[in-house]
């Protein structure tokens, strides 16, 4: 099986779920769900570990009280935390998560911010991956890219909204898998269709391009071939965050797995399908038996 790198920040999320409506201005609502859990970067290598993908993760974890949540969360998972080769001394991001049926909204603390990885440690582990899964900005700041031309290694990519807000976006030349949504997908390339969308990306010489499309599934071209997948249901939606990350890890399993491209989409859709049945994320939840009785019946 291939070994998976994942670089990220990290993030502890505090869910306040279950509330009646978001709060108003100087009020105070009370919810009837709470838990803190790991998640932002966190929620990929996590799900990739629960399903027996060797996977390490390159993150700015620091030593305070979210810190250890996180740590212990993916020591569970059994995802090994790779040396920054950065002191941690740094606080730990967190978010508070107020969730009600229909919307949500955060309030974040960023950290200490700067740098969580030095180069040399970020060389190291890149030579010793299969596969570099990451998110487009880090690409702007780590010479993550370079990296992985130069040692031959595949580079997954997910995009948000943020790295978006660039004059120029372009894609990372080692870039082999891009999980993207359909409004950032319309954002990046002006193509209103998604289909449309896919081919101006893969034309930029990413070899499997995958598109999210919410409740409608999701849609690839891989190889120059054209796949469709619908949405895995299994339970009531109860909060969307962690769906995408843990799209990304449904797809990342196959390809660590050397599976088929619609192979790879049905994971990716059976675990964005748990995901979102629960709050904040697959965390310790996802179990691999559950997951593989879905992908025989489906």
């Amino acid at each position: 099986m291939k070994k998976v790198l994942c670089i990220a920040e990290s993030c502890c999320d505090m869910i306040f779920g279950l509330l009646p409506r978001l709060p108003k201005h100087g009020e105070e609502i009370y919810c009837r769900h709470f838990e803190m859990k790991a998640g932002g970067g966190a929620n990929t290598p996590i799900a990739l570990g629960r399903m027996g993908v060797p996977v390490r993760f390159l993150s700015g974890i620091g030593e305070d009280f979210a810190g250890r949540l996180i740590k212990e969360a993916l020591m569970k998972s059994g995802v090994k935390i790779a040396d920054t080769g950065v002191e941690k001394t740094t606080a730990t991001p967190v978010s508070a998560v107020l969730s009600t049926y229909e919307d949500r909204c955060f309030a974040s603390y960023g950290g200490s911010g700067g740098d969580f990885v030095t180069e040399e440690r970020l060389e190291e582990e890149i030579r010793q991956a299969d596969i570099v899964h990451t998110y487009l900005g880090y690409c702007r700041h780590y010479p993550i890219d370079r990296l992985c031309v130069r040692y031959g290694k595949a580079l997954s990519l997910d995009v948000s909204y943020g790295d978006l807000a660039k004059e120029e976006v372009s894609l990372p030349k080692a870039c082999r898998y891009l999980k993207i949504n359909e409004e950032e997908a319309k954002c990046l390339t002006k193509k209103e269709d998604p289909w449309q969308a896919a081919k101006a990306l893969a034309a930029q010489g990413v070899e499997h391009v995958i598109v999210t499309l919410g409740e409608a599934g999701s849609i690839a071209l891989c190889g120059g071939k054209s796949y469709e997948q619908p949405a895995v249901r299994a339970g009531e939606c109860v909060d969307t965050c962690g769906a995408g990350d843990s799209f990304a890890a449904g797809v990342l399993t196959g390809a660590a797995m050397q599976k088929t491209p619609a192979d790879m989409l049905k994971l990716g859709a059976i675990l964005s399908g748990i995901c979102v049945t629960m709050y904040g994320g697959l965390s310790g939840e996802l179990q691999p038996d559950m997951v593989w009785k879905r992908f025989l019946e489906n």
